[in-house]
């Protein structure tokens, strides 16, 4: 008889050692397949709320005794095409002379000496964030992305005036008091700026004077295209380290006159709980592991033990040893598969109570087993049944048959 034959009639001989060793498997490739569930799950759930929060990189300009400005035009661009930006908002600004129809709030205080600029210009490429956050619009629409020429003026600027202006009206402004060239732009909307007045200061600081406008009208008024700062949106805040690591590798030439700030805040603390199930859901794997590797190394040589008799005399009869130790890896290794294929089946349940559990399923994440996991699983079935055959190996290279027979006459 084959020693394949003999293998899979001791499998049924041997009723209680194999059912123990599938048994005992089954339990254990199910709590090794749940734990990768639950750390897929972690990691697809912590990364879908990051993307869903978010993570911004704020740039502020850190201008040079010299004078140099900060953040230049070209070098924001070029960190606005890394791949991770979802968007990126340059802002700038400047003082500047309202002409006209504009009539800024002025200082209360009567010694305060006369300043040749009496408004704000705050330019972005899309909508300066201060407009986005701090300001609410009235009337009108906040600005477009490729919009040219506008103006998001106070409320307050556009009611104090001999003349209420309305959206669609057009302003001048100017460099300085005594600057000649004006600049027309189209008002497209108006925001609450308040009604207060500063007592003392610059007229031109106060929050009723600012107007919104695009980069390109700030540049004609100031005379250069550097900016102030710039506020970069990433779609996945995971990839903030590496953002920041290849801009210090742009080595950009106006590196060292802006600093970066990482507002990922919150993500970190989502990114840290999901980090320790991650660490308890790999310490279960391989904790699993290693119970599997002991009581399999422990069955064996129980099995071994009660067996010598028989290892015995079919190594009296001529039979080779590699092909009893073949014969005996084939006990071990048929129940343990299909404790890994039970297992397989019975860990699809655990991987969707640990999307419920971890909230995955309520932002559409699908968390299942999948291929690669199974077919790690098999794979550490196949070594953890070598590794009795190892043993085995071990035990029976060292049998010697003519005195294990006499022993047990």
């Amino acid at each position: 008889m084959s020693f394949f034959k003999r293998a899979l009639c001791a499998i049924r001989y041997y009723k209680r050692n194999t059912l123990l060793l599938f048994l005992i498997f089954t339990i254990l490739f199910t709590l090794i397949l749940s734990g990768l569930c639950v750390r897929q799950a972690s990691i697809s759930t912590a990364r879908q709320t990051g993307i869903e929060i978010g993570g911004t990189v704020l740039i502020d300009t850190k201008p040079s005794e010299e004078g140099a400005p900060g953040l230049t035009l070209e070098s924001a661009e070029k960190i606005a095409a890394h791949p991770a930006v979802q968007q990126g908002v340059f802002k700038s600004a400047v003082k500047a002379n309202a002409r006209k129809t504009l009539w800024p709030m002025k200082s209360w205080d009567e010694n305060a000496p006369e300043m040749p600029h009496n408004i704000t210009l705050l330019g972005s490429n899309l909508v300066h964030p201060a407009l986005r956050s701090e300001y609410r619009i009235t009337q009108g629409r906040r600005p477009k992305p490729g919009d040219k020429g506008y103006a998001v003026i106070s409320s307050y600027i556009c009611t104090a005036g001999m003349k209420e202006i309305q959206v669609g009206d057009t302003v001048y402004i100017a460099a300085s008091q005594d600057t000649e060239e004006e600049i027309e732009l189209t008002v497209i909307g108006m925001f609450d700026g308040g009604s207060g007045q500063y007592r003392y200061g610059d007229p031109a600081g106060y929050p009723a004077n600012t107007i919104f406008v695009d980069l390109e009208t700030v540049a004609a008024i100031s005379g250069t295209s550097a900016l102030q700062g710039g506020e970069f949106v990433i779609h996945d805040p995971a990839e903030i380290p590496s953002f920041l690591s290849d801009i210090e590798a742009m080595a950009l030439p106006d590196r060292d006159r802006f600093g970066m700030i990482a507002l990922d805040g919150e993500y970190r603390k989502i990114a840290l709980s999901m980090d320790s199930i991650v660490a308890v859901a790999s310490l279960v794997f391989w904790a699993a592991i290693a119970l599997g590797a002991i009581l399999l190394t422990a069955l064996v040589m129980i099995s071994l033990s009660s067996r010598e008799f028989e290892i015995g005399v079919l190594l009296s009869m001529g039979e080779g040893r590699g092909k009893v130790i073949l014969q005996l890896g084939i006990e071990t290794l048929v129940p343990v598969l299909l404790g890994v294929t039970v297992g397989a089946l019975l860990s699809g349940w655990a991987a969707v109570y640990a999307a419920d559990m971890l909230g995955a399923t309520a932002r559409g994440i699908q968390v299942s087993i999948e291929g690669w996991a199974i077919g790690a699983v098999y794979l550490c079935g196949i070594g953890l049944a070598m590794l009795a055959s190892c043993v085995t190996a071990y035990k029976i290279l060292r049998f010697k048959p003519k005195k294990l027979m006499m022993a047990i006459e």
